[in-house]
């Protein structure tokens, strides 16, 4: 159907207005980790479409090419409870890598969101397109061969591809045997005449990175673990093993310090003490630590701690297993690769890597090294907790609160 070019005008003008609602939307959820590049690529696409505008020759074609439905998905899906990043970047190796557009579930599902027409889908799938053109197929080999490098809670991260426009059955069968979820309506199977050719140049691409590697394999469907509890290894960072001998949590937490930072943490014990948290966890699992992780907690603690707190830590060497840093075999490619930068120390990098290895649950109040990890896209299975130092040694010059 032929469109007059004051028609063509008053769609570019409803799709420019769209776009500017969408990034409106976006706003709502800035916080959220790839917002601001998600808003960035509407911006793109609004200042296109402008372009488009003013050269007053704009064809249907470069309409229908347009990725606002597309982006218009994203942002809807972006939006749902649950999601913690949204346009992530994963580097397969260090000249591969993936675009993962929504993660949720604390990390433990990707999703890849796809908005072009099923029967483009199809046909592309099926080998009908031009050189170098990637599939669905391809595409969904690539986000199982990279979930299976960056974990969650030991798992790889279950794989789910939504279709907003649907999808045809036999290609969601292909899909569901790789082991990724289809979510989407199914549709029949298209059966072109002998004469017809679709022409899927006129759909608009889904976003895509041009770096991505194809993978061959295949992968049945990961289960993502339930809770921590299902993890039987705990591996004690110096700032869990810390909190957990601290006279603070001991039962001596009616203190003003001298300094303003254990007073602080005293008050927060008062309200939300550490210890019976860290006690229920522990129950019924086998601790651990690595080498350097201990060494490290011996030195502060025959520095700074008291008597109590030194009995405490000899008690605690009695319950747990101190392993050479390297147990486990080699890190994997992402955390060999974590820099060591801000909040990613180099003893937070082995400690963490080492509980990684083992397939243990770290345990620690370091939470800037987790999150630091997490913004260079490796994540770690860890519990957090909060800091406590060790204060036996201080109450001499503090003040005791009577109660």
């Amino acid at each position: 159907m032929s469109h007059s070019q004051e028609e063509l005008m008053t769609m570019l003008n409803e799709k420019i207005k769209y776009g500017f609602e969408l990034i409106a939307q976006i706003k709502q959820i800035e916080e959220l980790d790839g917002a601001l590049k998600l808003q960035r690529k509407i911006r793109q696409e609004i200042e296109f479409l402008k372009r488009l505008q003013k050269s007053k020759k704009a064809k249907v074609e470069q309409l229908a090419c347009s990725n606002l439905r597309h982006l218009s998905a994203l942002v809807e899906c972006a939006t749902r409870p649950g999601v913690v990043a949204v346009l992530k970047m994963f580097h397969i190796n260090d000249e591969n890598k993936l675009l993962i557009d929504i993660i949720s579930d604390d990390g433990k599902t990707w999703t890849k969101v796809i908005a072009r027409n099923p029967k483009s889908l199809s046909a592309l799938s099926s080998g009908n397109s031009s050189y170098g053109a990637r599939s669905i197929i391809d595409q969904a080999q690539d986000y199982l061969e990279c979930a299976k490098l960056y974990q969650c809670m030991y798992r790889p991260p279950k794989v789910v591809f939504e279709f907003v426009s649907g999808i045809e059955d036999s290609l969601a069968n292909k899909l569901k045997v790789l082991g990724v979820l289809v979510e989407g309506e199914i549709l029949p199977d298209f059966k072109p005449s002998k004469d017809e050719n679709y022409d899927e140049s006129w759909e608009s691409s889904d976003d895509e990175d041009p770096n991505i590697r194809q993978q061959n394999t295949t992968q049945e469907m990961s289960q993502s673990f339930d809770n921590e509890s299902e993890i039987r290894t705990l591996n004690l960072d110096v700032t869990a093993m810390m909190a957990y001998i601290s006279n603070m949590t001991n039962g001596h937490c009616n203190y003003i310090f001298k300094q303003d930072v254990l007073t602080q943490q005293a008050a927060w014990e008062a309200e939300r003490p550490v210890k019976p948290v860290l006690e229920r966890l522990f129950q019924g699992k086998t601790l651990i630590c690595c080498r350097t992780a201990w060494n490290d907690f011996e030195k502060i603690v025959n520095t700074l701690g008291g008597p109590l707190e030194k009995n405490r830590a000899a008690n605690l060497k009695e319950v747990l297993k101190i392993l050479p840093d390297d147990s486990g075999g080699a890190d994997d490619y992402p955390r060999q690769n974590l820099k060591v930068r801000g909040h990613v120390r180099l003893r937070s990098k082995v400690i963490f890597n080492f509980g990684h290895r083992i397939k243990a649950l770290t345990v620690s109040a370091n939470e800037g090294f987790v999150r630091a990890a997490l913004q260079q896209g490796v994540t770690y299975a860890a519990f957090i907790h909060e800091s406590r130092a060790l204060t036996e040694g201080k109450e001499s010059s503090a003040t005791e609160i009577v109660l």
